[in-house]
Protein backbone atom coordinates (compact mmCIF):
# COMPACT_ATOMS: atom_id res chain seq x y z
CA UNK A 1 0.00 0.00 0.00
CA UNK A 2 1.32 3.42 -0.96
CA UNK A 3 1.57 5.94 1.88
CA UNK A 4 0.05 9.37 1.72
CA UNK A 5 3.47 10.95 1.12
CA UNK A 6 3.89 9.01 -2.13
CA UNK A 7 0.88 10.86 -3.56
CA UNK A 8 1.83 14.27 -2.20
CA UNK A 9 3.13 16.26 -5.19
CA UNK A 10 4.36 19.12 -3.01
CA UNK A 11 6.41 16.65 -0.98
CA UNK A 12 8.11 15.23 -4.07
CA UNK A 13 8.85 18.71 -5.42
CA UNK A 14 11.13 19.17 -2.41
CA UNK A 15 13.15 16.00 -3.10
CA UNK A 16 15.93 15.22 -5.57
CA UNK A 17 14.08 12.36 -7.31
CA UNK A 18 14.56 13.92 -10.77
CA UNK A 19 18.33 14.00 -10.24
CA UNK A 20 18.29 10.21 -9.89
CA UNK A 21 16.06 9.92 -12.95
CA UNK A 22 18.67 11.96 -14.82
CA UNK A 23 21.44 9.65 -13.59
CA UNK A 24 19.54 6.63 -14.90
CA UNK A 25 18.68 8.20 -18.27
CA UNK A 26 22.29 9.19 -19.02
CA UNK A 27 23.02 5.63 -20.19
CA UNK A 28 20.64 5.76 -23.15
CA UNK A 29 19.49 9.37 -23.65
CA UNK A 30 21.68 12.42 -22.90
CA UNK A 31 18.69 14.61 -23.82
CA UNK A 32 16.46 13.06 -21.12
CA UNK A 33 19.36 13.26 -18.66
CA UNK A 34 19.70 16.98 -19.42
CA UNK A 35 15.97 17.52 -18.93
CA UNK A 36 16.09 15.76 -15.57
CA UNK A 37 19.10 17.80 -14.46
CA UNK A 38 17.47 21.06 -15.57
CA UNK A 39 14.34 20.13 -13.63
CA UNK A 40 16.45 19.36 -10.53
CA UNK A 41 18.16 22.76 -10.74
CA UNK A 42 14.76 24.46 -11.12
CA UNK A 43 13.44 22.56 -8.08
CA UNK A 44 16.50 23.52 -6.06
CA UNK A 45 16.02 27.21 -6.76
CA UNK A 46 12.22 27.38 -6.51
CA UNK A 47 11.15 24.68 -4.04
CA UNK A 48 14.37 24.03 -2.14
CA UNK A 49 14.24 24.44 1.63
CA UNK A 50 15.83 27.67 2.81
CA UNK A 51 18.40 27.02 5.52
CA UNK A 52 20.56 29.32 7.59
CA UNK A 53 24.29 28.60 7.37
CA UNK A 54 26.67 29.16 10.26
CA UNK A 55 30.21 30.38 9.88
CA UNK A 56 31.68 30.76 6.40
CA UNK A 57 30.17 27.69 4.73
CA UNK A 58 27.77 29.72 2.60
CA UNK A 59 30.59 31.90 1.35
CA UNK A 60 32.65 28.85 0.41
CA UNK A 61 29.87 27.84 -1.97
CA UNK A 62 29.71 31.35 -3.38
CA UNK A 63 33.45 30.95 -3.94
CA UNK A 64 32.76 27.74 -5.88
CA UNK A 65 30.17 29.62 -7.92
CA UNK A 66 32.64 32.42 -8.69
CA UNK A 67 35.23 29.87 -9.86
CA UNK A 68 32.65 28.14 -12.07
CA UNK A 69 31.48 31.49 -13.42
CA UNK A 70 35.05 32.60 -14.19
CA UNK A 71 35.76 29.33 -15.97
CA UNK A 72 32.55 29.52 -17.98
CA UNK A 73 33.08 33.20 -18.81
CA UNK A 74 36.60 32.67 -20.15
CA UNK A 75 35.44 29.70 -22.26
CA UNK A 76 32.48 31.63 -23.66
CA UNK A 77 34.47 34.73 -24.56
CA UNK A 78 37.30 32.73 -26.10
CA UNK A 79 34.91 31.19 -28.60
CA UNK A 80 33.64 34.45 -30.05
CA UNK A 81 36.61 36.82 -30.29
CA UNK A 82 38.32 36.39 -33.71
CA UNK A 83 41.82 37.76 -33.21
CA UNK A 84 44.95 37.85 -35.39
CA UNK A 85 42.99 37.67 -38.65
CA UNK A 86 40.85 40.40 -40.16
CA UNK A 87 37.52 39.54 -41.76
CA UNK A 88 37.85 38.98 -45.49
CA UNK A 89 41.61 39.45 -45.41
CA UNK A 90 41.36 43.11 -44.43
CA UNK A 91 44.44 42.70 -42.22
CA UNK A 92 46.58 41.76 -45.19
CA UNK A 93 45.84 38.04 -44.95
CA UNK A 94 44.77 36.19 -48.13
CA UNK A 95 41.09 35.36 -48.36
CA UNK A 96 41.61 31.60 -48.35
CA UNK A 97 43.76 31.75 -45.20
CA UNK A 98 41.30 34.08 -43.49
CA UNK A 99 38.37 31.89 -44.48
CA UNK A 100 40.12 28.79 -43.13
CA UNK A 101 40.86 30.50 -39.83
CA UNK A 102 37.32 31.85 -39.47
CA UNK A 103 35.95 28.39 -40.19
CA UNK A 104 38.11 27.09 -37.34
CA UNK A 105 36.90 29.99 -35.20
CA UNK A 106 33.31 28.95 -35.85
CA UNK A 107 34.06 25.36 -34.79
CA UNK A 108 35.75 26.59 -31.60
CA UNK A 109 32.78 28.89 -30.97
CA UNK A 110 30.40 25.96 -31.16
CA UNK A 111 32.69 23.97 -28.86
CA UNK A 112 32.69 26.86 -26.39
CA UNK A 113 28.88 26.92 -26.38
CA UNK A 114 28.73 23.18 -25.75
CA UNK A 115 31.23 23.38 -22.88
CA UNK A 116 29.31 26.26 -21.30
CA UNK A 117 26.01 24.35 -21.47
CA UNK A 118 27.67 21.28 -19.91
CA UNK A 119 29.19 23.27 -17.02
CA UNK A 120 26.30 25.69 -16.40
CA UNK A 121 24.50 23.34 -13.91
CA UNK A 122 27.62 23.39 -11.69
CA UNK A 123 27.39 27.18 -11.51
CA UNK A 124 23.64 27.22 -10.79
CA UNK A 125 23.85 24.48 -8.14
CA UNK A 126 26.78 26.16 -6.37
CA UNK A 127 24.87 29.48 -6.37
CA UNK A 128 21.80 27.77 -4.89
CA UNK A 129 23.92 26.18 -2.16
CA UNK A 130 25.47 29.56 -1.43
CA UNK A 131 22.00 31.05 -1.18
CA UNK A 132 21.10 28.37 1.36
CA UNK A 133 18.79 26.27 -0.82
CA UNK A 134 18.66 22.52 -0.24
CA UNK A 135 16.51 19.63 -1.48
CA UNK A 136 15.82 16.51 0.57
CA UNK A 137 17.62 13.50 -0.84
CA UNK A 138 15.79 10.21 -1.38
CA UNK A 139 19.06 8.26 -1.29
CA UNK A 140 18.58 7.00 2.26
CA UNK A 141 15.34 5.21 1.39
CA UNK A 142 15.59 5.01 -2.38
CA UNK A 143 19.25 4.21 -3.00
CA UNK A 144 18.16 1.58 -5.50
CA UNK A 145 17.12 4.30 -7.97
CA UNK A 146 20.80 5.12 -8.41
CA UNK A 147 22.07 1.55 -8.16
CA UNK A 148 19.69 -0.46 -10.35
CA UNK A 149 20.60 1.19 -13.70
CA UNK A 150 24.29 0.60 -12.94
CA UNK A 151 23.66 -3.04 -12.01
CA UNK A 152 21.61 -3.55 -15.17
CA UNK A 153 24.34 -2.15 -17.40
CA UNK A 154 27.21 -3.62 -15.39
CA UNK A 155 25.93 -7.20 -15.09
CA UNK A 156 24.88 -7.41 -18.75
CA UNK A 157 28.27 -6.04 -19.82
CA UNK A 158 30.08 -8.55 -17.58
CA UNK A 159 28.10 -11.41 -19.16
CA UNK A 160 29.08 -10.10 -22.60
CA UNK A 161 32.71 -9.94 -21.45
CA UNK A 162 32.77 -13.59 -20.37
CA UNK A 163 31.25 -14.61 -23.71
CA UNK A 164 34.27 -13.09 -25.50
CA UNK A 165 36.80 -13.19 -22.67
CA UNK A 166 39.97 -14.02 -24.58
CA UNK A 167 39.50 -11.17 -27.03
CA UNK A 168 38.63 -8.59 -24.37
CA UNK A 169 41.48 -9.68 -22.08
CA UNK A 170 43.87 -8.84 -24.90
CA UNK A 171 42.14 -5.46 -25.31
CA UNK A 172 42.75 -4.72 -21.63
CA UNK A 173 46.45 -5.53 -22.07
CA UNK A 174 46.49 -2.95 -24.90
CA UNK A 175 44.79 -0.26 -22.75
CA UNK A 176 41.49 -0.54 -24.63
CA UNK A 177 38.13 -0.50 -22.81
CA UNK A 178 35.70 -3.40 -22.50
CA UNK A 179 32.44 -2.51 -24.33
CA UNK A 180 29.48 -1.42 -22.22
CA UNK A 181 25.74 -1.44 -22.82
CA UNK A 182 25.72 2.27 -22.06
CA UNK A 183 26.19 5.51 -23.92
CA UNK A 184 28.43 6.78 -21.09
CA UNK A 185 32.18 6.79 -21.77
CA UNK A 186 33.84 3.91 -19.93
CA UNK A 187 35.88 6.16 -17.59
CA UNK A 188 32.83 8.15 -16.49
CA UNK A 189 30.86 4.91 -16.12
CA UNK A 190 33.51 3.43 -13.81
CA UNK A 191 33.63 6.69 -11.85
CA UNK A 192 29.84 6.63 -11.51
CA UNK A 193 29.95 3.08 -10.16
CA UNK A 194 32.77 3.94 -7.77
CA UNK A 195 30.89 6.96 -6.42
CA UNK A 196 27.73 4.93 -5.87
CA UNK A 197 29.70 2.31 -3.93
CA UNK A 198 31.23 5.03 -1.74
CA UNK A 199 27.80 6.56 -1.08
CA UNK A 200 26.45 3.12 -0.10
CA UNK A 201 29.43 2.58 2.22
CA UNK A 202 28.85 6.00 3.74
CA UNK A 203 25.15 5.25 4.28
CA UNK A 204 25.90 1.89 5.90
CA UNK A 205 28.49 3.40 8.25
CA UNK A 206 26.16 6.22 9.22
CA UNK A 207 23.22 3.77 9.45
CA UNK A 208 20.81 5.85 7.37
CA UNK A 209 20.03 3.37 4.57
CA UNK A 210 16.96 1.19 4.33
CA UNK A 211 17.40 -2.53 3.64
CA UNK A 212 21.04 -2.63 4.74
CA UNK A 213 21.73 -6.23 3.67
CA UNK A 214 20.24 -5.60 0.25
CA UNK A 215 22.37 -2.46 -0.07
CA UNK A 216 25.49 -4.44 0.88
CA UNK A 217 24.66 -7.06 -1.76
CA UNK A 218 24.13 -4.37 -4.39
CA UNK A 219 27.42 -2.72 -3.44
CA UNK A 220 29.24 -6.06 -3.73
CA UNK A 221 27.80 -6.62 -7.22
CA UNK A 222 29.00 -3.16 -8.27
CA UNK A 223 32.47 -3.84 -6.85
CA UNK A 224 32.76 -7.05 -8.88
CA UNK A 225 31.50 -5.34 -12.04
CA UNK A 226 33.99 -2.52 -11.53
CA UNK A 227 36.93 -4.90 -11.33
CA UNK A 228 35.83 -6.71 -14.46
CA UNK A 229 34.86 -3.66 -16.53
CA UNK A 230 36.10 -0.55 -14.76
CA UNK A 231 38.85 1.77 -15.86
CA UNK A 232 41.76 2.54 -13.55
CA UNK A 233 40.35 6.00 -12.91
CA UNK A 234 37.20 4.54 -11.35
CA UNK A 235 39.23 2.04 -9.34
CA UNK A 236 41.45 4.84 -8.00
CA UNK A 237 38.30 6.64 -6.85
CA UNK A 238 37.03 3.48 -5.16
CA UNK A 239 40.30 2.51 -3.48
CA UNK A 240 41.10 5.99 -2.13
CA UNK A 241 37.60 6.83 -0.93
CA UNK A 242 36.95 3.32 0.39
CA UNK A 243 40.30 3.15 2.19
CA UNK A 244 39.76 6.51 3.86
CA UNK A 245 36.24 5.71 5.05
CA UNK A 246 36.87 2.11 6.10
CA UNK A 247 40.23 3.02 7.66
CA UNK A 248 38.61 5.63 9.86
CA UNK A 249 35.72 3.31 10.76
CA UNK A 250 38.06 0.43 11.68
CA UNK A 251 40.31 2.80 13.65
CA UNK A 252 37.33 3.82 15.78
CA UNK A 253 36.48 0.13 16.40
CA UNK A 254 39.57 -1.60 17.88
CA UNK A 255 37.80 -4.97 17.89
CA UNK A 256 37.93 -5.00 14.07
CA UNK A 257 41.67 -4.35 13.73
CA UNK A 258 42.69 -8.01 13.59
CA UNK A 259 39.81 -8.94 11.27
CA UNK A 260 40.81 -6.17 8.86
CA UNK A 261 44.37 -7.49 8.68
CA UNK A 262 43.05 -10.96 7.84
CA UNK A 263 40.65 -9.57 5.24
CA UNK A 264 43.27 -7.71 3.17
CA UNK A 265 45.02 -10.85 1.78
CA UNK A 266 41.63 -12.32 0.85
CA UNK A 267 40.73 -9.16 -1.07
CA UNK A 268 44.06 -9.26 -2.92
CA UNK A 269 43.56 -12.93 -3.88
CA UNK A 270 40.04 -12.16 -5.08
CA UNK A 271 41.37 -9.28 -7.18
CA UNK A 272 44.02 -11.46 -8.83
CA UNK A 273 41.43 -14.16 -9.51
CA UNK A 274 39.56 -11.91 -11.97
CA UNK A 275 41.26 -12.20 -15.39
CA UNK A 276 40.52 -8.66 -16.57
CA UNK A 277 41.60 -7.16 -13.22
CA UNK A 278 44.82 -9.20 -13.31
CA UNK A 279 45.50 -8.05 -16.87
CA UNK A 280 44.79 -4.46 -15.87
CA UNK A 281 47.42 -4.72 -13.12
CA UNK A 282 49.90 -6.17 -15.65
CA UNK A 283 49.13 -3.41 -18.13
CA UNK A 284 49.57 -0.76 -15.44
CA UNK A 285 52.94 -2.15 -14.38
CA UNK A 286 54.21 -2.26 -17.98
CA UNK A 287 52.84 1.24 -18.58
CA UNK A 288 54.62 2.71 -15.53
CA UNK A 289 57.84 0.84 -16.30
CA UNK A 290 57.90 2.05 -19.91
CA UNK A 291 57.18 5.65 -18.90
CA UNK A 292 59.83 5.61 -16.15
CA UNK A 293 62.51 4.16 -18.45
CA UNK A 294 61.76 6.62 -21.25
CA UNK A 295 60.55 3.94 -23.68
CA UNK A 296 57.99 4.20 -26.45
CA UNK A 297 54.64 5.18 -24.88
CA UNK A 298 52.71 5.39 -28.15
CA UNK A 299 50.21 2.77 -26.97
CA UNK A 300 50.55 3.37 -23.22
CA UNK A 301 47.66 5.29 -21.66
CA UNK A 302 49.56 6.56 -18.62
CA UNK A 303 52.65 7.34 -20.71
CA UNK A 304 50.57 9.48 -23.05
CA UNK A 305 48.97 11.21 -20.10
CA UNK A 306 52.38 11.88 -18.55
CA UNK A 307 53.58 13.63 -21.71
CA UNK A 308 50.30 15.58 -21.89
CA UNK A 309 50.69 16.71 -18.26
CA UNK A 310 54.29 17.82 -18.79
CA UNK A 311 53.26 19.78 -21.88
CA UNK A 312 50.38 21.42 -19.99
CA UNK A 313 52.70 22.42 -17.14
CA UNK A 314 55.10 23.83 -19.75
CA UNK A 315 52.29 26.01 -21.10
CA UNK A 316 51.48 27.30 -17.60
CA UNK A 317 55.15 28.07 -16.96
CA UNK A 318 55.73 29.85 -20.25
CA UNK A 319 52.79 32.29 -20.15
CA UNK A 320 52.86 35.22 -17.76
CA UNK A 321 49.07 35.51 -17.46
CA UNK A 322 48.49 31.79 -16.78
CA UNK A 323 47.46 32.53 -13.17
CA UNK A 324 44.17 34.27 -14.00
CA UNK A 325 43.58 33.92 -17.75
CA UNK A 326 43.70 30.83 -19.93
CA UNK A 327 43.03 29.69 -23.46
CA UNK A 328 39.36 28.91 -22.85
CA UNK A 329 37.91 26.80 -25.64
CA UNK A 330 41.30 26.92 -27.40
CA UNK A 331 42.93 24.79 -24.67
CA UNK A 332 43.39 21.72 -26.88
CA UNK A 333 44.79 23.87 -29.69
CA UNK A 334 47.27 25.45 -27.28
CA UNK A 335 48.30 22.04 -25.98
CA UNK A 336 48.88 20.70 -29.50
CA UNK A 337 51.02 23.73 -30.25
CA UNK A 338 53.11 22.99 -27.16
CA UNK A 339 53.47 19.37 -28.27
CA UNK A 340 55.01 20.61 -31.51
CA UNK A 341 57.23 23.16 -29.78
CA UNK A 342 58.60 20.53 -27.38
CA UNK A 343 58.83 17.97 -30.20
CA UNK A 344 57.41 15.23 -27.97
CA UNK A 345 58.13 11.62 -29.01
CA UNK A 346 54.54 10.90 -30.04
CA UNK A 347 52.90 10.72 -33.45
CA UNK A 348 50.32 13.46 -33.98
CA UNK A 349 47.39 11.02 -33.79
CA UNK A 350 48.54 9.91 -30.32
CA UNK A 351 48.91 13.43 -28.88
CA UNK A 352 45.92 13.24 -26.58
CA UNK A 353 44.15 15.92 -24.59
CA UNK A 354 45.15 16.80 -21.04
CA UNK A 355 43.14 14.08 -19.23
CA UNK A 356 43.51 15.97 -15.95
CA UNK A 357 40.67 18.19 -14.75
CA UNK A 358 42.85 20.48 -12.67
CA UNK A 359 45.39 21.13 -15.41
CA UNK A 360 42.51 21.46 -17.89
CA UNK A 361 40.81 24.09 -15.76
CA UNK A 362 44.13 25.83 -15.16
CA UNK A 363 44.79 26.07 -18.90
CA UNK A 364 41.21 27.14 -19.56
CA UNK A 365 40.89 29.93 -17.00
CA UNK A 366 44.06 30.14 -14.90
CA UNK A 367 45.57 28.02 -12.15
CA UNK A 368 44.19 30.32 -9.42
CA UNK A 369 40.64 29.41 -10.49
CA UNK A 370 41.43 25.66 -10.51
CA UNK A 371 43.09 25.81 -7.08
CA UNK A 372 40.33 27.82 -5.45
CA UNK A 373 37.63 25.56 -6.90
CA UNK A 374 39.22 22.55 -5.21
CA UNK A 375 39.69 24.39 -1.88
CA UNK A 376 36.24 25.98 -1.73
CA UNK A 377 34.42 22.70 -2.44
CA UNK A 378 36.51 20.92 0.19
CA UNK A 379 35.65 23.58 2.78
CA UNK A 380 32.04 23.83 1.64
CA UNK A 381 31.60 20.11 2.34
CA UNK A 382 33.13 20.46 5.81
CA UNK A 383 31.34 18.53 8.53
CA UNK A 384 29.99 20.83 11.21
CA UNK A 385 31.28 20.02 14.68
CA UNK A 386 35.02 20.10 14.24
CA UNK A 387 35.37 16.89 12.21
CA UNK A 388 38.18 18.01 9.89
CA UNK A 389 38.19 14.84 7.79
CA UNK A 390 34.68 13.44 7.59
CA UNK A 391 33.11 11.31 4.87
CA UNK A 392 32.31 14.40 2.78
CA UNK A 393 35.96 15.37 2.46
CA UNK A 394 36.99 11.75 1.99
CA UNK A 395 34.68 11.30 -0.98
CA UNK A 396 35.70 14.67 -2.39
CA UNK A 397 39.38 13.71 -2.03
CA UNK A 398 38.62 10.51 -3.97
CA UNK A 399 36.90 12.53 -6.72
CA UNK A 400 39.85 14.93 -6.82
CA UNK A 401 42.20 11.96 -7.26
CA UNK A 402 40.04 10.57 -10.08
CA UNK A 403 40.10 13.97 -11.76
CA UNK A 404 43.89 13.77 -11.80
CA UNK A 405 43.53 11.12 -14.53
CA UNK A 406 40.48 12.34 -16.42
CA UNK A 407 38.85 15.70 -17.18
CA UNK A 408 35.49 14.66 -15.71
CA UNK A 409 33.90 18.11 -15.74
CA UNK A 410 34.29 18.39 -19.52
CA UNK A 411 31.58 15.76 -20.09
CA UNK A 412 27.87 15.70 -19.20
CA UNK A 413 28.17 12.46 -17.21
CA UNK A 414 31.08 13.83 -15.16
CA UNK A 415 29.19 16.99 -14.21
CA UNK A 416 26.20 14.86 -13.21
CA UNK A 417 28.44 12.65 -11.04
CA UNK A 418 29.77 15.67 -9.12
CA UNK A 419 26.31 17.18 -8.61
CA UNK A 420 24.98 13.84 -7.32
CA UNK A 421 27.89 13.66 -4.86
CA UNK A 422 27.24 17.21 -3.64
CA UNK A 423 23.51 16.63 -3.26
CA UNK A 424 23.85 13.45 -1.17
CA UNK A 425 26.69 14.81 0.98
CA UNK A 426 24.79 18.03 1.75
CA UNK A 427 21.54 16.28 2.60
CA UNK A 428 21.51 17.69 6.18
CA UNK A 429 22.67 20.88 7.77
CA UNK A 430 24.60 21.26 10.98
CA UNK A 431 22.42 23.66 12.97
CA UNK A 432 19.51 22.25 14.96
CA UNK A 433 17.05 24.85 13.72
CA UNK A 434 17.82 24.44 10.02
CA UNK A 435 18.25 20.70 9.62
CA UNK A 436 16.56 19.13 6.63
CA UNK A 437 15.05 15.84 7.70
CA UNK A 438 15.44 13.00 5.25
CA UNK A 439 14.75 9.90 7.36
CA UNK A 440 13.39 7.26 5.00
CA UNK A 441 12.22 9.92 2.60
CA UNK A 442 11.18 7.33 0.04
CA UNK A 443 8.71 5.30 2.11
CA UNK A 444 7.77 2.70 -0.47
Amino acid sequence: MWPIKALDVKFWLRTDVLLWVSLGCIHFSPALASMGLIAYVFQLWVWGDKVEETGSFRWFWWGVAICCGWNIGVILLSGYWPWMVGVGGSAGVPLDVAGSFLEKENVIGQMASNKVLIKLPLLLVAMAYGWGRRLRTIFGGGWFLGVLPLIWVGVSSVIHYFQHRNFYDQMVLESKPIPLYSGVYHIEFATMMGLMILLIMRGLIQKNLRENYLAMAAGLVLVICMHVLGSRTGLILLYIGGSLMMGKWIYNKPSFHRRALLLLPLLLVGLLALPSARNRITNTWVDFKTTWSGGDVTHKSFGQRWIAWKSAVSVLGSESNSAVVGAGAWTDERLQKEYSRLDVPLAERHRIGIHNQWLEMALQSGWVCATLFFIFVFLGLAVVGGNTLGSNQQIWAALVAAMMFESLLERQAGVLIVIVAWQVMLRTKGTDNSQIKDDNTLNI
